[in-house]
């Protein structure tokens, strides 16, 4: 009897395999959390980007019109992130399941809290501001946990045999994301002081947020817009005489910028990539690596700040 439930446990993850939707996602962070919900199949996850791009900026290439076209799901961070380049890519596809409001069409954005949402009135001149709020969310375990109910939702949908299967994997990568959260947000609490941090761009605000960090804004004056000299002595002085620890930006941010900031300022850099990326899609491991360089660059600021 035993040997028969075996048979029909793998039966009915043979047959899950089978029917397992083909999904693209947007960035590597999604394609991570769609395999971690899909298990193994056949036909491997895809995205689009490779991480190490500003996930802002992308061109509709022809691979990535086919890849949308033969997709049953597309999965996008949303709140605007990819606007500038996605909806090329998925009206070229003629893929009508991933279309916006399509079967397929997968907007994780939507399933978040999003953080700094503009009041009022937006527009070009106050830089590249998106209206739904900060789209940089999955730098943040328990947000990046939010976000995967929509993907589960969505696989659930393609493939309702497999619903309950999905929903399970969601529940078990939402306790790792917690727990990952959690032993992390300890390590920081080994600072005996938390540290004060800049962005470049405001790619890390999820991330603070969740690990309790001080955030004194971003050197970008106005999101996406360079920024000027003026503006980087001023910010750099500013940053100065408030104590920040250190600046975080992303490893594309334009290291003479930086170097200029740090140059007028004495805070250090750390440049760190902000996404998986395709040769090493850990997520546990990124975060480790992001806390342990934020550990080690604040506690040697605080201690050379107090000789």
């Amino acid at each position: 009897m035993r040997h028969f439930f075996l048979f029909l446990a793998f039966l009915g993850n043979s047959i899950a395999l089978a029917n397992a939707p083909r999904v693209v996602t947007t960035t590597t962070d999604l394609a991570w959390v769609a395999g971690e919900l899909l298990g193994d199949t056949k036909t491997p996850v895809r995205s689009f980007l490779s991480g190490t791009e500003n996930p802002h900026y992308a061109d509709a290439s022809p691979n990535f019109i086919r890849w949308a076209a033969d997709a049953d799901i597309v999965c996008l961070v949303g709140l605007d992130l990819e606007v500038g380049w996605l909806p090329k890519v998925l009206s070229r596809s003629g893929n009508s399941k991933v279309q916006p409001g399509g079967s397929g069409y997968c907007d994780v954005g939507k399933a978040i809290k999003a953080l700094e949402i503009p009041e009022g009135p937006v527009d070009r001149s106050m830089g590249d501001v998106h209206p739904l709020g900060n789209p940089h969310f999955w730098l943040s375990p328990p947000a990046l946990g939010q976000g995967a109910q929509a993907v589960a939702d969505v696989l659930a949908a393609a493939n309702p045999s497999s619903a309950a299967l999905y929903q399970s994997r969601l529940k078990q990568l939402q306790n790792r994301l917690s727990k990952l959260h959690a032993t992390n947000k300890k390590r920081l609490d080994t600072l005996k002081k938390k540290p004060l941090v800049i962005e470049y761009h405001k790619e890390f605000t999820y991330f603070l947020s969740a690990y309790g960090i001080q955030s004194f804004g971003s050197i970008e004056e106005k999101p996406g817009v360079p920024p000027s000299a003026g503006r980087i002595a001023e910010i750099a002085q500013r940053a100065k005489r408030a104590g920040v620890t250190l600046v975080l930006a992303a490893e594309y941010s334009p290291k003479k910028t930086l170097e200029r900031f740090k140059e007028l300022s004495g805070i250090p850099i750390v440049t760190v990539p902000t996404s998986l990326s395709k040769g090493q899609m850990d997520y546990q491991a990124y975060q480790d690596s992001l806390i342990e360089r934020i550990v080690t660059v604040a506690g040697e600021h605080l201690a050379s700040s107090k000789n």
